[in-house]
C-alpha cells in the first residue's frame, strides 16, 4: 500500500500523519508532501489594479526560500512520526509548490497512490467555506480513499 501524506509541520499535522498512517493496513511506502505556496507574495499588489503583483524577484526568491526552509523542517518532524507509525515502511519526502489541496489531488493521480492521509484543522463551516480547506479539497477530488484525522484524535 502506497500512502500520500499531507503536512504543514504543526503539532497537529504531525499527529495526524502518525495517527493516519497507523491506521492503515501495513503501508510498505509512504510518500510525504508539504506545499509551499507563495502565491500571495507573487500577487501582492496585484488587488491595486496593476497586472500583475508588485513584489520583486528578490522578494520572492527570499519567500521562496524562507518557504523551503518551513517546508524542510516539517518533512523532518512528519517523517518521525510516520516512521514511529510504520518503521517498514520506505518513507520519501517532497517539496512542492503551490496550494497544498491541489498539490495532494494532483501528487495522488501522479503516484497512483491508495490513499492520502490529511489532518483537519477542525475550522467550522463560516471560516471553511471563506478560507477554504485542504482536507475538503482533498476528500472532494482525490482519485482514492482519503483518511482525515481531525485534532485531537492521536
Amino acid at each position: 500500500m502506497h500512502a500520500l501524506v499531507g503536512t504543514d509541520g504543526s503539532e497537529e499535522a504531525v499527529a495526524a500523519a502518525g495517527t493516519g498512517v497507523a491506521m492503515l493496513d501495513d503501508p510498505s511506502e509512504v510518500t510525504i508532501v508539504c506545499a509551499v505556496d507563495i502565491s500571495s507574495v507573487i500577487m501582492s499588489g496585484a488587488e491595486s489594479g496593476f497586472a500583475g503583483g508588485m513584489a520583486t524577484e528578490a522578494q520572492i526568491s527570499a519567500e521562496r526560500d524562507r518557504g523551503r526552509q518551513e517546508a524542510t523542517e516539517a518533512l523532518r518532524a512528519t517523517e518521525a512520526a510516520v516512521r514511529r507509525s510504520a518503521p517498514q515502511a520506505t518513507v520519501t519526502t517532497r517539496i512542492e509548490e503551490g496550494d497544498a489541496g491541489r498539490v495532494l489531488v494532483r501528487l495522488a493521480e501522479e503516484l497512483g497512490v491508495d490513499t492520502v492521509v490529511v489532518g483537519s484543522q477542525g475550522k467550522g463551516a463560516l471560516k471553511r467555506a471563506i478560507l477554504g480547506s485542504v482536507s475538503s479539497m482533498v476528500v472532494n477530488n482525490a482519485p482514492c480513499p482519503v483518511v482525515v484525522v481531525r485534532r485531537g484524535t492521536d
